[in-house]
């Protein structure tokens, strides 16, 4: 018995041993996932804004929430990247609670709200579908392909892990569905922009070349796995962008009447479309031009001034261009107040000598340009 004990001890030691390593073997991203429910349950705590349906929303979604707001905060970044040279450059939504729907402007009709209704739908989708690719969602996983292609080059079927994109719409659909819950046109046009935010990446998303990889000998690429990718977030932004530009007013007076939504200046705009693009009017392109376009019901102000409830700071101390034809010209951008030439003096490298090896030496020199600034 006594000669036993050392040999039952062992395997005794031996058996928690390997019970630690199987346990420091389990996949990563289970501690991930770990890490993302604790860290969304904070988001939902912490994080104002929210509706009661959203927080509801967060609690029982919080891996995706947490996702959401990191799609909104991309939204935001792009937001700024395309309005960069414009009056309004989307300072309303850097606010101090990092929730842009804090934001004054998201409870007005402007044409910039309908813009940041959208580009924060389709963050919000992108975000969501990429989280569930890289597995750090419990609720979805890769977007699922039932069909195989066959090319000229060789077989290729569908493999690899393709953003879900479907699930990032879906619950993009669900986060402002529980946002704008009343039956007023504020409501009614800000779900809509949200929809055209989820549409434009489906539609890019569906005319992304393929992504594939080769298998076989000496990469002969007799077969290839194929996947998709959610479009760059410029392709995205440039696309809402136009939409921007081209966004139609619809008639307040005319909501509560007719579910139809009544365009401003109707004529107008068709004489305008007919004279640029020498398009011919039809009844049932411009309805369905109506469906794929933003919406806005209120005339934007000029953004020149400083208004807080907007959180709109006016244009004074923004940088301008002297070139008329810029977007960003000071005639413009100043709004008639002028502009200050300012020298501007900077240090930046110069005269690099690449030394063996492996070092790049370079000297200081001052760098002075002058800057236009708007007074």
């Amino acid at each position: 018995m006594s000669k036993s004990l050392p040999v039952v001890l062992a395997l005794f030691v031996s058996g928690l041993l390997s019970s630690s390593a199987h346990e420091n073997s389990l996949p990563h991203h289970r501690s991930v996932i770990r890490a993302n429910l604790y860290s969304g349950n904070t988001v939902c705590r912490t994080t104002p804004g929210f509706s009661r349906l959203q927080l509801e929303l967060c609690y029982r979604y919080p891996e995706e929430m947490l996702a959401a707001l990191q799609g909104i905060r991309q939204a935001v970044k792009e937001c700024h990247y395309q309005f960069f040279n414009y009056r309004w450059n989307c300072s309303s939504l850097s606010t101090k609670t990092k929730n842009p729907y804090t934001s004054g402007i998201f409870r007005k009709g402007f044409r910039e709200t309908a813009f940041a209704y959208a580009i924060s739908s389709a963050g919000i989708a992108i975000s969501v579908a990429k989280s569930c690719s890289r597995g750090v969602l419990t609720n979805c996983g890769c977007e699922m392909h039932q069909h195989r292609h066959n090319n000229t080059k060789g077989a290729w079927k569908w493999a690899g892990c393709s953003h879900n994109l479907h699930y990032g719409s879906k619950f993009s659909k669900m986060f402002f569905e529980s946002k704008e819950v009343n039956d007023d046109i504020h409501s009614q046009v800000s779900l809509h922009n949200s929809k055209i935010g989820r549409m434009v990446p489906k539609t890019v998303f569906a005319n992304m070349q393929i992504k594939c990889k080769c298998h076989g000998l000496s990469g002969s690429c007799e077969l290839k796995t194929c996947w998709k990718q959610v479009p760059n977030f410029h392709y995205v932004g440039k696309s809402l962008k136009e939409k921007f530009e081209s966004a139609i007013q619809v008639d307040q007076a005319n909501y509560f009447t007719n579910r139809n939504f009544k365009i401003i200046n109707y004529k107008k705009k068709l004489k305008q479309r007919i004279k640029s693009r020498q398009w011919t009017p039809h009844k049932k392109k411009h309805k369905r031009g109506l469906k794929n376009n933003l919406l806005f019901y209120e005339k934007s102000p000029h953004f020149c001034d400083a208004a807080p409830p907007l959180d709109v700071w006016g244009t004074s101390g923004r940088l301008c261009s002297l070139n008329a034809t810029d977007q960003s010209s000071c005639s413009s951008l100043c709004c008639g107040r002028g502009y200050n030439l300012v020298k501007q003096r900077r240090t930046v490298s110069c005269f690099c000598v690449f030394r063996w090896c492996c070092t790049v030496e370079c000297r200081d020199c001052i760098e002075e340009k002058w800057i236009s600034i708007c007074k």
